[in-house]
C-alpha cells in the first residue's frame, strides 16, 4: 500500500486569475537500499545475494560504457537509459560553440509500459494527523505486541496490528516494513489480502513445500 497527500500548487506555477488548486504528491516510506532490494529479489530463489551483487555490478559497467558511446540501453522490461548531453552556453550558430564545451549531464530513463504496470500499487490518502494521533509505543513494544500475537496466532495483517497499538493506518505500514526489512516477518499476498507471518514460519512453510 502506498500513500499519497494533496499539496498546492506552487506560485511560481500558478496564472494570474487561477484558483488555488492542489496536486496529488506521493508520500514515500522511505528508501529501500540496493542491499535490501538483493535480499529481498534473493530470497525463495537458488541465487545468493553475492551472486545478484555481482551480476548488478556487471550489468551497470557494460550499460555506462554503451551510454557513454552513444548507444541507448534497453534493461529487460525495466526500460531505456540514455545518455543526457549538455553545453555550457546557447548559441545562434553551429560554429559558435566547441566540442570541447559540450559534456554528458546524466542519464534519462524511460521505463517500459510492462514496467510501469508491475509498479502500479494500490494508493490511499494519508490520514489528518490533525483529527487523530498515532500512539506513540516505541518500536520495542511495538515488536513485543507484534511477536505476542503471532506467537498465538499463525499471522496478522494490518488492521489488526493497528488494533493492537493504537497507530494510524499509514504509520502501521510504515511498521510492518520496517520489521520486515528487520528479518522477523514476512509479507504474504497483496492488496486487500495482504497478511505477515513470522520469518521463520514461511522458510518451514517453503521448505515442506520442497518436499513435497
Amino acid at each position: 500500500m502506498a500513500f499519497y497527500d494533496l499539496k498546492k500548487k506552487p506560485a511560481l506555477t500558478t496564472k494570474d486569475g487561477e484558483k488555488e488548486t492542489l496536486y496529488p504528491s506521493i508520500v514515500y516510506n522511505g528508501t529501500l537500499s540496493a542491499r535490501k532490494l538483493l535480499e529481498r529479489a534473493a530470497y525463495g530463489t537458488g541465487y545468493t545475494v553475492g551472486e545478484l551483487e555481482g551480476a548488478l555490478g556487471i550489468i551497470m559497467d557494460t550499460a555506462a560504457r554503451y551510454i557513454g558511446e552513444g548507444y541507448r540501453v534497453e534493461l529487460g522490461e525495466f526500460g531505456y537509459f540514455a545518455g543526457k548531453i549538455k553545453a555550457s552556453r546557447m548559441v545562434a550558430r553551429k560554429t559558435d560553440i566547441r566540442s570541447t564545451s559540450i559534456r554528458f549531464n546524466g542519464v534519462n530513463f524511460r521505463p517500459s509500459k510492462q514496467f510501469r504496470m508491475k509498479s502500479a500499487g494500490d494508493l490511499e490518502r494519508v490520514p489528518e494527523r490533525t483529527f487523530r494521533n498515532s500512539s506513540q509505543l516505541n518500536m520495542e513494544e511495538l515488536e513485543r505486541r507484534l511477536m505476542k500475537h503471532l506467537e498465538q496466532n499463525s499471522f496478522i495483517t494490518r488492521s489488526v496490528y493497528t488494533d493492537l497499538t493504537g497507530r494510524l493506518k499509514w504509520k502501521a505500514t510504515e511498521d510492518l516494513k520496517s520489521f520486515e526489512e528487520k528479518g522477523i516477518i514476512r509479507r504474504m499476498g497483496r492488496g486487500n489480502q495482504m497478511y505477515y507471518v513470522k520469518a521463520k514460519e514461511k522458510e518451514e512453510g517453503n521448505t515442506e513445500k520442497e518436499c513435497l
